[in-house]
């Protein structure tokens, strides 16, 4: 039942969030993978998970960094239009989800997970020299609000999996591609990337 719940929000939710994709990237290809990746991700996340709240969530969450991921890649932006929004959703419904099951200590946890996770992207920021954008910054907290939910020490192993897929992809793009040093990657897409693989580790 949650994974077919967060499925369906997941493909809904990228439906919706197409028109804004588009609007960003410009492109009006009749074949879009957003939807059936969202609904992927979203089932993958839920698979370990109860509850149709935190399942929605979930599907929120797995439809915005599908957009988001999308746009980064195409455009190099991850636009506040979806990440802010995105976040104050997934508090609430992670912050209700928690008040339900008696466990008032995971809405701090949530907190505790965004707090953490935009604290390092700042750091990354400040010292990465323009390798990182303002929108890597801006969509921590989505990111960290999830990891939270169920650990604020997830946000370690999220950034680690980003960092090191990130270092890959660009070690085989600068050999196949002679890109050089200077070329940099869309980090957005790999901060989801370790999300995602954090939070499939997890259970309800």
């Amino acid at each position: 039942m949650t994974v077919l719940v967060g499925t369906l929000v997941g493909v809904v939710g990228a439906l919706l969030m197409r028109p804004i994709v588009r609007h960003y990237t410009a492109t009006n290809s009749p074949v879009w993978l957003g939807a059936p990746i969202a609904a992927v991700t979203a089932g993958a996340m839920t698979s370990q998970t109860d509850g149709v709240l935190l399942s929605v969530a979930l599907g929120l969450l797995a439809t915005s960094i599908v957009a988001l991921s999308e746009i980064d890649l195409k455009v190099r932006r991850l636009p506040r239009e979806i990440s802010y929004p995105a976040t104050i959703a997934g508090v609430v419904l992670l912050g209700t989800d928690a008040l339900m099951r008696d466990r008032a200590d995971r809405l701090l946890m949530v907190l505790a997970g965004a707090t953490a996770f935009t604290a390092a992207m700042v750091v990354l920021f400040v010292i990465g020299r323009g390798s990182l954008g303002e929108g890597d910054v801006r969509v921590a907290p989505l990111l960290g609000s999830f990891l939270g939910y169920w650990s604020p020490g997830l946000v370690l192993p999220a950034l680690l999996v980003a960092s090191l897929v990130a270092a890959v992809v660009g070690v085989v793009l600068a050999v196949v591609k002679r890109t050089g040093r200077s070329t940099t990657l869309p980090f957005g897409p790999f901060l989801a990337l370790g999300t995602a693989v954090a939070l499939m580790s997890q259970g309800s």
